[in-house]
């Protein structure tokens, strides 16, 4: 018997749950609204006055018209004036879809794009929101997603119809018609002058002012349940808003996710699931959506490598990062999950994967030293993705299990026999060992007690060699070279892991803070923290992870602050991890994967995504500190 059907089981069964009714389930556009389980899709566009530019891949952010999606903003997008580019800026939305909002800025023009949902009816309501001396289009049009059988038809200058077997649809639009045979739509439509407020329903028809009526009264429901979380209303509305932006229906496996940024699918075959990030993800779902959660997180173990590992990535191209996994957050998290939402089931679907892949590091990444290494093995290419011939075995592919192209790594040598990197990993051995005992205590909840005590031992030893690696002179804890038993010279935030571990002394966890983290050299500053300190040459980079800050750092360096109770450092980091998120939900309405030590931006940039899930981990470390979600181990 597969030791994972009982996991896979679980999860189909939250998906039979989820996966209906209408939501932006299309992961090609925010603009595509979707009905399931028919797969019955609206796609909302707009045309410019030239007829040149019709949009309706719409994602977050601000990007050149033309740019394929799922590729990265650059520095030229910023500087691009509006009247030559596009930016959508999502606002409020419920994770079901009963309501969404965004702005659309197509060419200097300005609308708000609103939907409510209640069963199968469905409203939109699109606002110019400045006059013009010209008109633009919206383009309502209908069809059907992923192959599912339906025809759909233009009926009459304000009508659409469909029919799927047995069942029947309707789409009303109100507005000014035009017809025009040469817009770009692919499918049958509608087309209404945008000169005024536009009403669209489909199921019972609505007229503008019903509409307005609808989505007035689901948009003060959201906005009030934001309001619950009192001075953090907004860092809530930031990190859900995100979470429900990127939920998606994957039809392979016929199941709904929460990738780290829907626009990425495009380029990755349908779907691309990362690791530590979906673990992440889940956590932060827990507090508001425990089934979408818990589906989110099992998801991560169906296409487990050999059953032993969750892969860096798996996408729907069918490539899968085989040679590598991911920092081990997961059962961090899934017991940061329970607390928050206690599903035993779900739990106990999750224990023998968790357990499966905390041996599986024991076992494959575990050097002469006794300690632990990143690694990436040799295996041979499946379906032809470039990556598949230039990563595995190597140290960049090494590299990718941890943080990319941290300094840390820079001319690390890789030992192509064992497969693993010749450094004893500071991170890597303090987030084992915070997995083995946040395992061991979800193992004592389910009654596992055997494996709770081969748990303990594990965390007792990769403890002991974690100690093996503070550099009393530096009072840091540092990688080391295994050829040479040298340290090494360039350290990074996993330097603080240990605290989450709870290994270090308080002594040591008092040097860490005092000396490095509030040290302005290296990691203290306006914007904190970075992923490489300001006195490494790779800061002025700005790029990835030489000297960027990213929500997962800061994240695992609070709860470590957190266990040793050094409060005052602990509010410092989320004060300043907070501020970033604000700043960039505030001022342009995106959640962004990483964010500039120099001015805090994110988002509209190099190497960065504007709305990428972990973006709202500074406002789950928040939701900790003020005591709305309870932290997963205790103090030390």
């Amino acid at each position: 018997m597969n030791p994972l059907s009982k996991t896979l089981e679980v999860a189909d069964a939250k998906h039979r749950v989820l996966a209906r009714g209408w939501n932006t389930w299309d992961t090609r556009s925010m603009l595509h609204h979707v009905l399931l389980p028919e797969g019955f899709c609206i796609r909302l566009g707009f045309a410019a006055p030239d007829k040149l530019v019709w949009l309706s891949d719409a994602f977050p952010g601000r990007r050149e018209m033309g740019r394929t999606p799922g590729t990265k903003l650059t520095s030229t997008d910023k500087q691009l004036p509006l009247g030559n580019a596009i930016e959508v800026r999502p606002g409020a939305r419920a994770y079901d879809g009963a309501y969404t909002e965004l702005v659309l800025n197509l060419r200097g023009a300005r609308y708000r794009v609103e939907t409510a949902a209640e069963g199968e009816n469905w409203v939109a309501l699109v606002t110019p929101l400045q006059d013009e001396p010209w008109t633009r289009v919206l383009t309502v049009h209908a069809g059907f997603l992923w192959n599912r059988p339906g025809v759909a038809q233009r009926e009459d200058d304000h009508r659409l119809t469909a029919r799927a077997g047995e069942r029947a649809f309707a789409v009303h639009v109100e507005g000014d018609a035009i017809t025009d045979p040469n817009l770009p739509v692919p499918s049958p439509y509608v087309a209404v002058k945008l000169n005024r407020p536009i009403g669209v329903s489909a199921g019972i028809p609505q007229t503008l002012a019903q509409v307005e009526a609808r989505i007035a009264s689901v948009r003060a429901k959201v906005e009030a349940w934001h309001q619950t979380y009192g001075p953090l209303a907004d860092a809530h509305a930031a990190m859900q808003g995100s979470l429900a932006w990127n939920t998606i229906y994957e039809p392979k496996y016929d199941r709904v996710l929460c990738p780290v940024a829907r626009d990425w699918n495009c380029l990755r075959g349908g779907y691309a699931v990362f690791c530590w990030d979906s673990f992440f993800t889940g956590w932060m779902l827990s507090l508001d959506h425990s089934d979408l959660a818990w589906a989110v997180v099992l998801e991560t173990f169906r296409e487990m490598i050999d059953g032993e590992f969750v892969s860096n990535v798996v996408q729907g191209t069918g490539r899968a990062a085989r040679d590598r996994s991911q920092p081990p957050v997961a059962a961090l998290c899934v017991l940061g999950m329970h607390l928050a939402a206690p599903d035993p089931a779900a739990l106990e679907a999750a224990w023998p994967a968790l357990l499966s892949w905390n041996r599986w590091w024991n076992r494959a990444r575990k050097n002469q030293k006794g300690s632990l290494s990143l690694g990436s093995n040799p295996f041979e290419p499946r379906v032809g993705d470039p990556a598949e011939f230039v990563q595995p075995n190597t140290a960049a592919g090494a590299a990718l299990e941890a943080l990319d192209n941290s300094p840390m790594y820079e001319h690390a040598p890789f030992d192509p026999q064992t497969h693993l990197m010749q450094i004893e990993d500071v991170g890597l051995n303090a987030l084992y060992v915070a997995d083995c005992t946040a395992l061991a205590e979800i193992a004592t909840l389910l009654g596992h007690t055997a494996e709770a005590a081969e748990l303990k031992t594990r965390a007792a030893h990769y403890g002991g060699k974690l100690q093996d690696l503070w550099q009393s002179e530096q009072g840091l804890f540092l990688n080391r070279r295994l050829d040479t038993g040298e340290w090494s010279e360039r350290h990074s935030p996993t330097s603080f892991y240990p605290l989450l571990a709870g290994v270090a002394s308080k002594e040591q966890a008092e040097r860490l803070v005092r000396e490095h983290l509030l040290n302005p050299e290296e990691y203290f500053g306006e914007w904190m923290i970075p992923a490489a300190p300001r006195n490494d040459p790779a800061f002025a980079k700005q790029l990835y992870m030489c000297g960027r800050i990213w929500p997962p750092i800061n994240f695992l360096t609070y709860l470590g602050l957190n266990r040793y109770g050094e409060t005052a450092a602990q509010r410092l980091v989320v004060e300043k991890s907070l501020a970033m998120l604000l700043k960039n939900w505030r001022e342009h309405g995106l959640v962004p994967e990483n964010f500039s030590a120099i001015d805090g931006s994110g988002g509209i940039g190099e190497h960065t995504h504007p709305m990428l899930t972990w973006g709202g981990l500074p406002a789950l470390m928040a939701l900790i500190d003020s005591g709305k979600a309870k932290m997963p181990l205790g103090r030390v």
